[in-house]
């Protein structure tokens, strides 16, 4: 896998992985019936070690 292809596909899964309403990106696909997490949804807490934080604001972060 190349390096492009591998920030292609970390692309791909960040949008479906993160919340759009608190930007957090949890290590697990969000279901596509909520429009958020679903303690953003719900407010059922979400266990901290399940999501990482959003990044700075303004600052550019890569999985890899």
């Amino acid at each position: 896998m190349t390096l492009a292809k591998e920030y292609a596909l970390d692309k791909a899964m960040a949008a479906r992985q993160t919340c759009r309403s608190c930007h957090r990106r949890y290590h697990f696909v969000l279901p596509t019936s909520l429009t958020s997490c679903p303690e953003c949804h719900d407010g059922t807490p979400a266990d901290p070690a399940t999501y990482t934080p959003p990044p700075a604001h303004g600052a550019h972060q890569l999985a890899a």
